[in-house]
């Protein structure tokens, strides 16, 4: 990782102790001007925030140093002690200075919220052409994806038009194969809006990964379940072709949602699914193509796409 010029300042200078819970208050200071942005916030929310800042780094790959969030204290609390309190505040500080010095994690939701609102990354400054904030990790599909398929269309998710009942992606699961010692499925998935179809490949992993990425977003349904993990027999085909029909039901059910369709996370899946799939069949070309210039989905997560390396390839026990 190339060594960036720090951008972000950060400090706690000061707590509170309000019904024995202690709110640090945090400064943050864009060191290329402007004015700071002051925030309070408790142990347990920064807690919470690094937990999701992990969440989005194993599930989009973020190739970033090692962070460390301060242990929590067992044999008592922190609040008990003034000493304790400034010692936490200086780690907090150490922490929140290596967050933000990570260019990558700028755009995540739980990160952008607290950069100064007048410079968020990408935000307009005076007498600056607006500045299209779509996805980095989408940029750099767009320009893999046409340099091998030049001008063709790029589906992305479309918000519904009222009284559309049609579902716009529809996924079959096709053959299977095994690589490393773990099922790999060839999924076909088509756009019904743009009549485009492509297959490409998942692992059972990887499929539950999105899931739990799912569970964290605010929803106002319950998603439907996850097929349960379990071990199989390389040889057993029937038990295989029944964890094909589980996650074909799975993945249509989920996509049947669209505000689960237009989050942020199955625009990545969708978009990164084409990138290292194949297009297949034909599809139409009216008005109602998208395109990555002109899709209105927009994202806050950044991050960089990767292709399958040497890390991923260990050996282990076949799951699907």
């Amino acid at each position: 990782m190339k060594q960036q010029a720090q951008r972000y300042s950060v400090k706690i200078p000061k707590h509170d102790i309000i019904d024995k819970k202690v709110y640090y208050t945090i400064s943050i200071c864009n060191l290329e001007g402007g004015e700071p942005k002051e925030i309070r916030k408790r142990y347990s929310e920064l807690e919470s925030m690094h937990q999701k800042i992990l969440e989005w780094i194993q599930i989009f790959k973020i190739k970033i140093p090692l962070i460390h969030f301060p242990k929590k204290k067992f044999l008592f609390h922190t609040n008990q002690s003034e000493e304790s309190i400034i010692k936490r505040r200086g780690e907090l500080q150490q922490y929140l200075n290596e967050i933000l010095a990570c260019p990558e994690l700028h755009s995540l939701g739980v990160v952008e919220e607290m950069l100064p609102k007048e410079l968020k990354p990408g935000a307009q400054k005076k007498n600056d052409k607006p500045v299209d904030r779509r996805w980095q990790e989408i940029q750099q599909i767009k320009e893999s994806y046409l340099a091998k398929h030049g001008d063709s269309i790029f589906s992305l998710p479309q918000k519904k038009i009222e009284q559309q009942s049609k579902q716009q992606y529809i996924f079959k699961f096709e053959d299977h194969f095994i690589f490393d010692d773990s099922a790999l499925y060839t999924i076909q998935a088509t756009d019904t809006i743009t009549n485009k179809s492509w297959k490409f490949t998942q692992r059972f992993q990887d499929l539950r990964d999105y899931h739990r990425q799912l569970k964290s977003i605010q929803l106002d349904f319950p998603l439907p379940n996850f097929p349960e993990k379990k071990l199989v027999n390389i040889c057993d085909a029937a038990d295989l072709r029944d964890r094909k029909s589980q996650l074909e039901d799975y993945l249509n059910r989920i996509f049947s949602y669209q505000t689960v369709v237009e989050s942020d996370i199955m625009v990545f899946f969708i978009a990164k699914s084409q990138l290292d799939g194949n297009e297949i069949g034909c599809r139409s070309k009216g008005t109602s193509q998208t395109t990555l210039e002109n899709s209105s989905i927009k994202s806050k997560s950044q991050t960089t796409i990767e292709q399958f390396d040497d890390d991923h390839k260990q050996p282990r026990k076949i799951t699907c």
